[in-house]
């Protein structure tokens, strides 16, 4: 064979090994960026479940808790007004015109009351008063709670302009407040409590505080004697808003937790 042919046959040879090569670069390319968008969807699955189930968690949490607070509202104001409602009536005395109409009329007030705090109850009983309400008024209610019972003082305050957030953060937002609460009230011995709200135009902020005997942060950092759901707990939640809470607290010094979500 010629030289000139031999050399031209060589030069196709390869130029097509050139072309196989290249075609196995673009299609194992191709295979990897497969897997890869495969195993994104596959990771993006498995976090929108767990979002999900997460959701679902506090959601019950949140259910668990305003039973708790239903019973002892029941327990400590509704079913007290009743024995008083009961008291007035077994004790009246009808040959005591004046006595029987001034119980008569305490009575009244007093049922009249306790069917307003029923109707208000009921407004809790689905987990869905968030909606109903509003992330604002659903937290404000949480403290109307804690003030009745006689054992707090407590102070709630808003700044700006409340926004809008979706069902899902306001949620989030309000079982970890109710879980700050909660932990104030089981671990804290305090006797004032306060909640500050404040709408910033690139954020906003929930701080929580009280005046009780305080802790050791390290403690929830670690998994150490963590109260309810844990610091750990709260930030994944936080985390899954896009948010974030930071806890400062010293023992005889009270608790500061501060939520914040950016917009």
């Amino acid at each position: 064979m010629p030289a000139e042919e031999l050399e031209t046959s060589w030069l196709a040879i390869s130029l097509i090994l050139l072309m196989i090569l290249f075609a196995w670069g673009i299609i194992s390319l191709f295979m990897r960026y497969q897997i890869k968008k495969n195993q994104l969807i596959q990771k993006n699955a498995l976090l929108q479940s767990q979002y999900q189930q997460e959701l679902l968690k506090t959601q019950l949490e949140i259910q668990e808790q305003t039973f708790k607070n239903i019973s002892q509202e029941i327990h400590d104001n509704i079913g007290q007004a009743l024995s008083f409602v009961k008291l007035n009536i077994n004790t009246i005395n009808v040959y005591q015109p004046e006595d029987t109409k001034e119980k008569l009329l305490e009575s009244k007030k007093l049922i009249t009351k306790t069917i307003q705090d029923l109707r208000d109850l009921s407004k809790t009983l689905n987990t869905d008063f968030i909606g109903d309400i509003g992330l604002v008024a659903a937290i404000e209610q949480q403290l109307f709670f804690l003030q009745k019972t006689g054992l707090y003082q407590t102070r709630f305050l808003v700044d700006g302009e409340a926004s809008k957030q979706p069902m899902q953060t306001q949620i989030v937002l309000f079982r970890i407040v109710q879980e700050l609460l909660n932990n104030t009230v089981k671990h804290a011995e305090a006797t004032e409590v306060a909640v500050e709200i404040r709408f910033l135009p690139q954020k906003m902020s929930i701080l929580v505080s009280d005046n009780g005997k305080g802790f050791h942060v390290a403690e929830t950092t670690n998994g150490n004697n963590t109260p309810g759901l844990g610091f750990r707990n709260m930030q994944n939640r936080m985390a899954m808003v896009r948010g974030f809470i930071t806890i400062n607290s010293e023992p005889g010094k009270g608790t500061l937790a501060l939520i914040e979500l950016h917009k």
